[in-house]
């Protein structure tokens, strides 16, 4: 099979980037593989044949592609290449998170296109969650994007898609039931660092402390990657405290660049506590990966979640570490005997330090979490085992081409359809009011008043009926 993959590599610093740098090699091996990578990048050396996006058009009207494959994430400054070509040239696409809201957003109201962005919304979410963008352009109070996650275009444009979890599968089902979405596992690849094989080992723990300059008896709770807001790091640091200030041996890393305009870090951190809590910054991956295997337990938090598998856990996992993850989103359908679950309401922080304070003190308990960590990893994502399912969906969608519009896009109503354009005002007045989903008695009482002026009793004029 010949196959274009469209994708940011690396110089360009992106977890899609190392992504595609560590599965295209094992996609070359399968397949015959032309490389299009987006702006930024260099030219990846696997020895197939690679230019830029903008080449893509005139490469497959020249010789066509049997697939093209478009790796989408949720960030113009990686993805716009990829995102302007599928509506060009239909393919397939690997949503790596199903909610690119900020893309859409950073490609339409971020360059002062704002009726292209509320179109977007009302293609995606219908008439009312249009009026509600509006309001929220007009007063600088945006509407939330995982709420409104708008993958509706983009999925309708491909031939199918691709996804890395069961959840954002069924999420995507549940707007276009007709497309196909495929499940592939996430891949992983094990490091080649020898050390990483046995981290536990007292002469590894001993190299790699020296490396990162902590004690080797420190029992060390760490963080990784970007550390934005729906990283949860004010949490992780607050049951970090509790358990600090009872275990003398406990230290505390953030491996990764921390979101300066989210976050305070100096603020973060308790004046007691500042000499055992790190921030260690933008690092390069092997000693990403020491400080990886030297942690006891890492904690991989993420609320809201867009839908996205974390490439950063999956590493954790591989090498075999004690890890706690938010129950819910991708994380949810983890093996409960291999990762921690926080829930993600008002009991998150509690159990997050429950389960410090179990681990700290249970090394059992944490050598088992990460023995089943690996077995999982080595068994459900070994890099060759993805490409191998990578192919096999590609051909799927291939065989079975482009089906018919799954639905038309929500809320088509016409002009006349003056009854559900009455209806979105009043949606947005409420929601202008502060009323939500939560509110039943208020909901109630506005559809008593929908049902009895019988608004959609009616049907549309002859002629012109909604499809």
């Amino acid at each position: 099979m010949r196959i274009a993959y469209v994708s940011p590599f690396p110089p360009l610093v992106s977890g899609i980037s190392d992504y595609s740098a560590e599965l295209v090699p094992h996609l070359i091996e399968r397949a015959e593989v032309e490389v299009f990578y987006e702006d930024g990048s260099e030219p990846p050396a696997f020895g197939a044949p690679a230019a830029s996006w903008r080449a893509l058009p005139a490469r497959h009207a020249a010789r066509p592609f049997e697939a093209i494959v478009y790796q989408l994430g949720n960030n113009s400054m990686f993805h716009s290449g990829a995102y302007r070509l599928l509506f060009e040239i239909p393919g397939i696409v690997m949503f790596h998170e199903v909610v690119i809201h900020h893309l859409i957003r950073e490609l339409t109201l971020a360059k002062g296109y704002v009726d292209e962005y509320l179109e977007e919304v009302r293609y995606g979410a219908g008439r009312t969650s249009h009026a509600l963008a509006r309001r929220g352009v007009d007063t600088a109070a945006l509407i939330d994007p995982f709420r409104y996650p708008l993958f509706e275009r983009a999925l309708d444009a491909s031939l199918g898609a691709l996804v890395h979890s069961d959840g954002g599968r069924a999420r995507m089902l549940a707007s276009r039931p007709l497309a196909q979405v495929h499940r592939v596992p996430f891949p992983w690849t094990p490091s080649l660092d020898p050390l990483h094989r046995e981290p536990d080992a007292p002469s590894t723990r001993a190299a790699l402390s020296s490396r990162l300059g902590v004690d080797s008896e420190a029992f060390v709770v760490a963080c990784f990657g970007y550390l934005t807001r729906t990283k949860r790091l004010d949490v992780a640091l607050r049951a970090f405290a509790q358990l600090a200030r009872r275990e003398p041996r406990a230290v505390f890393l953030a491996v990764g660049e921390i979101s300066k305009s989210e976050y305070d870090f100096a603020t973060l951190v308790p004046p007691d506590l500042a000499s055992r809590v790190r921030a260690l910054g933008r690092i390069d991956l092997e000693t990403f990966e020491a400080a990886m295997a030297r942690t006891d337990v890492a904690i991989n938090l993420r609320y809201p979640t867009g839908g996205e598998t974390s490439a950063t856990l999956m590493r954790l996992l591989g090498l075999g570490r004690a890890v706690l993850v938010t129950d819910g989103g991708a994380f949810s359908e983890l093996p409960s005997d291999a990762v921690g679950k926080v829930p993600a309401d008002e009991t998150e922080e509690p159990v997050l330090a429950a389960y410090l304070e179990r681990l700290v003190s249970d090394e059992p308990l944490r050598r088992t979490m990460g023995r089943n960590a690996r077995r999982f990893v080595e068994g459900e994502h070994r890099v060759e085992h993805t490409a191998d399912c990578y192919l096999a969906a590609i051909a799927e969608i291939v065989a079975k081409g482009q089906p018919s519009r799954a639905l038309p896009p929500l809320a088509p109503y016409p002009a006349w359809d003056v009854a559900s354009e009455t209806l979105g005002e009043v949606t947005a007045d409420l929601a202008d009011l502060g009323v939500d989903e939560r509110d039943e008695d208020v909901l109630a009482a506005v559809a008593a008043e929908v049902r009895d002026l019988g608004w959609f009793a009616q049907d549309p004029p002859r002629g012109n009926r909604s499809r």
